[in-house]
């Protein structure tokens, strides 16, 4: 990842699934049980590219398990139920 160093043990991942263990009080869109895949990459879900379906364009879209982010091939991962697809 260009410069990054890896000084530390790193858990790797960056395109994963699994089954939802448990939700949020405001979580609507999933529950328990549930087989999600899950997206890396996160957008603000409020500028006009992410309104209109194009969050691969917003500007302030961040990249999910990169660099100091833990990936995501561990035992138990938690992850924004916006990015999580059944």
């Amino acid at each position: 990842m260009g410069e990054f160093e890896v000084k530390d043990p790193f858990v790797m991942g960056h395109e994963s699934s699994g089954t939802v263990l448990e939700c949020g009080a405001n979580v609507t869109s999933l529950k328990p049980g549930d087989r999600v895949a899950i997206a890396p990459n996160m957008s603000c879900l409020r500028c006009e590219f992410c309104v209109t379906g194009h969050w691969n364009l917003c500007k302030l879209i961040t990249k999910g398990f990169m660099a100091s982010d833990k990936g995501s091939l561990c035992q138990y991962y938690r992850h924004p139920a916006d990015y999580c697809y059944k």
